[in-house]
């Protein structure tokens, strides 16, 4: 299987192919990032992935899946933002300006809120900084998608937050 991810604005096509047997269990793979092959023996975890190299190097990633393709990959000391294949979203010039209905900003992964930037009633800019979410020592500011209105917001600073938990929501 052949993807395009993009993360830090650069999008860098990946091959992924099974060597030998491989299901939900997991396997061996061999994995081609730009000129780069290496194989690696990949089994799921109750967070996303353990990876093991050639080398026996062993690298835990955990992964949550948001819409429209991207992907957040926190690794111990690294957190990464990825979109794959986002050509197969459709996206205005805005990211998700184009969409319709309330947004609601949840908590991409377990963490605690650190600031909140906005308050009920505040108009927001597509990409605006809404709220900050530390999670493994590393702060991710979630964004609007689009121009709205602050409408709710449904948790304070300091206040721990499991993945999936509604945070803000925008009309």
């Amino acid at each position: 299987m052949t993807f395009e991810v993009e993360v830090g604005g650069r999008v860098h096509t990946v091959t992924v192919e099974p060597v030998g047997a491989a299901d939900a269990s997991g396997g061996t793979f061999r994995v081609a990032v730009g000129g780069e092959v290496v194989e690696l023996d990949a089994r799921p975890t109750d967070l996303g992935l353990s990876l093991v190299t050639a080398s026996r190097t062993v690298v835990d990633a955990a992964l949550t899946g948001l819409p429209g393709g991207e992907w957040i990959v926190e690794f111990p000391h690294v957190v990464l933002r990825a979109i794959v294949d986002g050509r197969r979203y459709q996206r205005s010039g805005e990211g998700e300006a184009g969409g319709t209905g309330a947004q609601r900003i949840v908590a991409p992964m377990p963490g605690r809120v650190v600031r909140v930037l906005v308050k009920p009633g505040d108009e927001v800019a597509a990409r605006q900084g809404l709220v900050v979410v530390e999670a493994m020592k590393m702060e991710n500011e979630l964004t609007a998608a689009r121009a709205g209105r602050v409408t709710e917001i449904a948790v304070t600073e300091g206040v721990s937050v499991e993945a999936g938990r509604l945070l803000i929501v925008i009309e």
